[in-house]
């Protein structure tokens, strides 16, 4: 009996089911996927880190004195959070990559730039401690194999080489070809090639300055963040160059990228989904209302308000149900040419199965909530009497207030019947307010990534640094900024120093520049720059770590040496993921420090990305071979082939994609009732004489209303709050506050955009309208 019911309403509803199934496709596909992505590369980098047996800390040491290093390490095993060590057996060789001719393949621009010292170690002779593991291995014969990772190939080659290409190098001065014999992955000791032993021996010579990998696995329950700054402090006191880096730094490496399109997909899920749960609820009010009768009739024949409710509701459970194993199948069904992609942004492979967990997760978020909004849609069918529903309603009359009478209001009579019909239409048009506000969120989201991101990148950049410039240069000689000032097209240059400090145990990073309030470019969100030689700018994450401050004295250690400074200011920038300190040049020399003014970074006129690359044509002409390296970012950004850049636009075209489907498909759902439950009316109306196209805009221009209020509601929410989001998907990386463009024009784009797209698709999905014929509707 049941049965026969759910049937029936399936029957009756099937045009409407079927739009509402597509809605809950797109919603559970974007859902499901976002929370696979999540889970599979968090979980797959933790099975890694077991697999691989990765250690929790890595650090780099260079130095040629053995007893001193004799000394770091007999620290280093001393200390009780150490487990067991290995040190990784490479060799630091000076490396170019040459073409067929021999001449080298890079230049000095930095994205392209491939010349630098690079690790070789002898391929087989590795330890316990994140043993490499080789994947993608060329079956063919070798002469002289040559093994890379998967970071390497995307980073440093772009993906140029795949298992049998055969490269040249030009590694210490000797000119080597090498075929790629396969990719590797390793947690930490990805910057490896590994070759063959005696070829090795070959490249060597004794004046290679050794750096050290130590490897480092700790006991279990272990602090690493302590130990990392407790063994990173103890080389800032030796003062010997090194590094440490911890697995949570690997972390973000490998999966900050897909976390960020994971939240991006959910996000917009969640949209969705609440556009989902107001379209059951209009839907089943409608439905009520427009089959009273029947419902009052089914009561009459012995169908109890529970069985009609439970065919309700399980009308649209079950469409859920179907929609989320119908999406489910599509995500898997692209996750082989997916996974592929993901590599470029995640560095490793993703050997993923079925995940129930995120299929449970959206079966639950998808069907549970509408469950729950079904059921509590057709709670009025319970005090329902089949005497008053057969006498057609709830009410026998209408006192409804006449909106806009035509017969004393002056205007186009079709402007003045789509008033008519906007009045009387309250359900509806709250349905339309509810959705149009949640695509005006996500088109302007949409718009505010593309334009900082996508079209301006330049703000993402500021964003990221504590000072921002349009190009920067590495120069052999000490301190060229003022010849660089005289250049044309210069505007502003300044030179920038770096080294490691601590402060309580945590390890900093310290800038310097001669003197910051003249910098152009920097990032303080609160106080000033420092003005004297005991005062510091501090980073927003540092302060919030430690509650810092403005006007606090700080204790800041370097190299054996200590001085407490004042703070003047906070600066934003992901420099150490946010725990830096920027000091004037006057103050460094309290930690008996010299400045290296070699790295100098240049404003040019405009910001211009066609005279940046004169500006360094000029520089090139000017140092020669004393220029080692220079970074573009005008010319790097406007070609947008950076690879957050392309990610933004992607995700920008998606969301629109996205909201243009959801307005589509929300939009023939609600068309189609209207026209079902308004077809006498539509039928007299074409029988006084009205054109089926007069009638299309009365629809449309009686929808406009909530629509454009919705999409302004919905504009000026997103607009105002995407800094808020972008916070928060930039927070790992050492961002506290988001202050990229959020400009009103964004809103106005978004309303105008969102109202004539909205505006075009009731008028054409009204097309129906055409068909309708006057005497049907009237006689049936």
């Amino acid at each position: 009996m049941l049965g026969k019911l759910i049937k029936a309403n399936f029957r009756k509803d099937m045009s409407h089911m079927i739009s509402f199934l597509l809605i809950v496709i797109l919603s559970s596909f974007l859902m499901q996927l976002g929370l696979m992505l999540v889970i599979g590369y968090n979980g797959q980098f933790e099975r890694k880190v077991k697999e691989l047996n990765s250690p929790e800390l890595v650090v780099f040491m260079a130095t040629d004195d053995e007893s001193e290093e004799s000394a770091v390490m007999d620290y280093i095993t001393s200390l009780p959070e150490v487990d067991y060590y290995e040190i990784k057996p490479s060799v630091p060789l000076y490396t170019e990559v040459l073409t067929a001719d021999g001449e080298k393949t890079d230049s000095k621009d930095a994205p392209s730039n491939t010349t630098g010292s690079y690790y070789y170690a002898p391929y087989g002779e590795w330890g316990e401690i994140d043993k490499p593991q080789f994947v993608d291995l060329y079956d063919g014969p070798v002469d002289e194999p040559i093994y890379m990772s998967r970071i390497y190939n995307q980073e440093l080659f772009k993906g140029a080489y795949k298992a049998g290409d055969e490269i040249s190098l030009k590694v210490n001065g000797r000119e080597k070809t090498f075929t790629v014999a396969g990719f590797y992955e390793s947690v930490s000791t990805y910057n490896i090639f590994f070759i063959d032993p005696v070829t090795l021996s070959g490249l060597k010579t004794d004046d290679v300055v050794p750096v050290k990998q130590v490897l480092l696995k700790l006991t279990e329950g272990t602090d690493v963040t302590e130990t990392y700054n407790e063994i990173a402090n103890e080389f800032s006191v030796r003062d010997i160059p090194s590094q440490v880096i911890s697995i949570d730094e690997f972390k973000l490496l490998y999966t900050q990228m897909i976390n960020i399109v994971s939240v991006f997909l959910c996000a917009f899920a969640v949209i969705i989904t609440l556009v989902v749960l107001v379209v059951i609820y209009f839907r089943i009010t409608n439905s009520i209302e427009q089959n009273i009768t029947n419902i009052g009739a089914l009561k009459a024949l012995g169908y109890t308000a529970h069985q009609i409710r439970t065919a309700q509701i399980l009308e649209f459970v079950l469409t859920s149900l179907i929609g989320t194993l119908i999406s489910t199948g599509i995500v898997y069904m692209i996750l082989p040419p997916l996974e592929p992609a993901l590599r470029t942004v995640a560095y490793m492979k993703w050997d993923y199965s079925f995940d129930l967990t995120s299929l449970m997760v959206t079966l639950i978020v998808i069907a549970g909530s509408s469950f729950l909004v079904a059921l509590k849609s057709t709670s009025s069918i319970k005090k329902l009497d089949p005497v008053i529903a057969l006498r057609f309603g709830l009410k026998s009359h209408s006192f409804r207030r006449n909106s806009a009478p035509l017969e004393t209001t002056g205007g186009p009579l079709v402007w003045l019947m789509a008033l008519k019909s906007f009045f009387a239409s309250r359900k509806q048009n709250i349905l339309i307010l509810v959705v149009m506000a949640a695509i005006g969120v996500s088109l302007a989201v949409a718009v505010f990534v593309g334009y900082n991101i996508g079209y301006k990148p330049v703000n993402l950049q500021k964003l990221l640094s504590d000072s921002y410039a349009d190009i920067m240069v590495s120069i052999e000689d000490n301190d060229p900024v003022s010849e660089i000032m005289d250049l044309p097209y210069v505007e502003d240059a300044w030179w920038l120093d770096s080294f490691t400090g601590s402060y309580e145990g945590s390890t900093v990073q310290i800038d310097i520049t001669e003197d910051w309030s003249t910098v152009p470019g920097i990032s303080i969100l609160e106080g000033r720059a420092p003005g004297y030689d005991d005062e510091i700018v501090i980073g927003t994450k540092l302060a919030e770590n430690r509650g810092i401050m403005i006007g606090d004295m700080i204790l800041i250690e370097s190299g054996g040496h200590s001085y407490e400074y004042t703070v003047t200011g906070l600066s934003q920038g992901t420099d150490n993921y946010g725990l830096f300190v920027m000091m004037n040049e006057d103050g460094v020399s309290h930690l008996n420090k010299e400045c290296h003014k070699g790295r100098v970074y240049i404003m040019v006129e405009g910001s211009d990305p066609a005279i940046s690359p004169k500006v360094v044509e000029n520089i090139e002409n000017m140092y020669g071979d004393r220029l080692t390296t220079y970074l573009d970012y005008c010319k790097t950004f406007a070609d947008g082939n950076d690879p957050t850049i392309t990610l933004s636009r992607v995700i920008c075209i998606v969301l629109v994609i996205i909201s243009l489907a959801v307005i589509w498909l929300t939009m023939m759902l609600l068309i189609k009732t209207m026209i079902i439950k308004n077809q006498k009316q539509l039928g007299i109306k074409k029988a006084l004489g009205f054109t089926s196209s007069q009638l299309r805009t009365e629809l449309s221009i009686s929808m406009m209303p909530p629509i454009v209020a919705g999409i302004t509601a919905g504009a000026i929410v997103g607009v105002l709050n995407s800094n808020r989001f972008m916070t928060l998907l930039l927070g790992a990386f050492g961002v506290s506050r988001s202050n990229m463009a959020a400009d009103p024009w964004m809103i106005f784009t978004v309303i105008i955009g969102g109202s004539l797209l909205s505006y075009i698709m009731v008028y054409a999905l009204s097309r129906r309208i055409k068909d309708i014929s006057a005497y049907s509707l009237i006689t049936e």
